[in-house]
């Protein structure tokens, strides 16, 4: 039997006395009391959206920033990513060459030509698909992380991630990561909501979108293991504890059991009757290879942490809010409750783990960890949170805005410095490829077919048929003016592998017409003159 005496409970000791115990602590106290202020934090979270969205939009038509990646890839793969999406939409089918990338992006493809049926195909409205993406995982982890982690916290992550120069970099591109980086962290919050609510529905929902993440690039297929993963081994741990059952091994297998399902009607319905054209997507990745000792392994982490191709230094904010994270749920742990230390677990384990399994690969774009940052996001905003400190009862409301202005300060700093580099390193004027665009299209009549590593991207508005060589996949390189009706040629200078089809390599048959700078260089239009076979262009 415990008594008390002076305001101390003795027994289960409490070392603060009750004047001074810890009312508002965002890192130890019950989740999300329900009603308090739940109106400011909406109206709070829709205007970081907001914000982001407003810093993105300005640059739908602007070419992408130089310097930014070691990688070609801005000036090229907007077009690859979503010419299949465009060929549905003028032609009537995704693949109508060697290459159909649907295979491999799936449900970024399919919401690119969902898209263009209502705005035609445009590279404006595809990258709008991925701003929007961002915006909204940001307002997911705003209004999703209350429960785990209470509202600073869910802010402090929310701004953390909003405010990721790559976020913002690629989030303005018309490229797949930003929406990898939204369905996974659906997924994520999802998740997080089964440990207190869990429901089949929301399982089976968790689930079905780790699986379109994992459609749209391949490497969510690991941060898609953790968050399905975790609940399950969770809910099976504390059901064998117990004794009991609470519905969250129901939502959990649910999750894992969609998620399976959909790769499986994947395979059936996608695969199989398309494997030869799905050996070609496939092929069309860049290899990637893995060390096999530990030396190796020791020797590509140093390698890695030299040359990251910039992403360390453009995410050193939010990976020093992550590393406050680490260390404020080392220090707190037990004083953690469960669900917290679940949503922590799968944090890391997506966040950590993502980009720890591609700086270990021996190709790794700086755009590769960028759907490893809402994970890093949710550390850092519960680290922030935790370091700008609990609220004493004695004082409450002013202590609390107190509170609210230092998780402001806190927010600014992991924020700022990523949004004022996306700002000083972008030209919303910058319209090389409209301009490009415009000289192009004027000199090739219409039904032709324009063949070119660069045409997919430079002349995506128009209505040309648009064709890209693939030489390491033996894509689209054998007999392209015989076999695929070529009439046009778009070739820039070296390391464009255009001119390397068997065909052009001599140069002969090439009429130039007109060039245009883009990516650095410039980039010419020929037409194909007659050659000694007849064929003409």
């Amino acid at each position: 039997m415990s008594e008390q005496a002076g305001g101390v409970r003795r027994g289960k000791v409490s070392a603060v006395p009750p004047d001074l115990r810890i009312a508002d602590d965002p890192v130890t106290r019950p989740a999300g009391r329900p009603g308090q202020g739940r109106a400011a934090h909406v109206t709070a979270s829709l205007l970081l959206a907001a914000a982001v969205l407003a810093l993105l939009l300005p640059f739908a038509g602007a070419d992408p920033p130089a310097g930014l990646t070691g990688s070609n890839a801005p000036f090229t793969d907007e077009g690859f990513n979503l010419a299949n999406a465009r060929n549905r939409v003028l032609f009537g089918r995704f693949g109508i060459d060697d290459v159909d990338r649907s295979l491999t992006n799936g449900a970024y493809s399919a919401v690119g030509a969902a898209v263009f049926v209502v705005t035609g195909p445009r590279l404006a409205a595809g990258r709008a698909v991925s701003m929007v993406c961002v915006a909204a995982a940001v307002l997911l982890l705003a209004l999703g992380l209350v429960q785990p982690f209470g509202r600073p916290a869910a802010l402090l992550a929310a701004a953390a991630l909003g405010g990721a120069d790559l976020v913002l970099e690629h989030g303005r591109l018309a490229l797949v990561e930003p929406m990898v980086v939204l369905l996974l962290t659906a997924a994520f919050v999802l998740a997080v909501r089964s440990r207190r609510r869990p429901s089949l529905p929301a399982g089976a929902a968790a689930g079905l979108l780790a699986a379109a993440a994992v459609s749209v690039k391949a490497t969510a297929l690991l941060p898609g293991l953790v968050l399905l993963g975790v609940p399950l081994a969770a809910a099976l741990r504390d059901r064998a504890r117990t004794q009991g059952e609470d519905g969250r091994v129901g939502a959990a297998v649910a999750a894992a059991a969609v998620a399976a399902g959909s790769g499986l009607a994947w395979l059936l319905a996608v695969a199989l009757p398309n494997a030869d054209r799905l050996g070609t997507a496939l092929r069309v990745w860049p290899s990637v290879g893995y060390p096999g000792s530990p030396g190796a392994l020791a020797s590509r982490l140093g390698g890695y942490l030299a040359h990251s191709d910039q992403a360390l230094g453009r995410s050193a904010p939010l990976l020093a809010g992550a590393g406050i994270g680490l260390v404020a749920a080392a220090i707190r742990w037990r004083a953690l409750d469960p669900g917290r230390r679940e949503a922590l677990v799968m944090a890391a384990g997506w966040g950590i783990g993502l980009w720890t399994a591609i700086a270990v690969g021996d190709y790794a774009p700086n755009r590769y960890v960028v759907p490893a940052l809402p994970g890093l996001a949710v550390l850092a905003g519960f680290g922030l949170a935790a370091l700008g400190g609990p609220t004493p009862a004695r004082g409450v409301r002013r202590r609390r805005l107190a509170g609210g202005a230092v998780a402001v300060l806190l927010g600014l700093a992991v924020a700022g410095p990523g949004a004022g580099r996306f700002l000083d390193g972008s030209d919303p004027a910058a319209d090389q490829r409209a301009l490009g665009q415009r000289t192009l299209a004027a000199r090739i009549p219409a039904g032709a077919t324009v063949y070119g590593a660069y045409a997919p991207t430079l002349l995506f508005d128009t209505r040309l048929r648009l064709v890209a060589p693939w030489p390491s996949a033996g894509a689209n390189v054998r007999d392209p003016v015989g076999r695929l009706a070529v009439t046009y040629v778009l070739a820039g200078g070296p390391g464009d592998p255009t001119l390397e089809a068997p065909d052009l390599r001599d140069g002969a048959r090439l009429v130039p017409l007109a060039r245009v700078p883009w990516a650095g260089r410039e980039v010419w239009l020929y037409e194909i003159g007659q050659g000694s076979d007849g064929m003409t262009g």
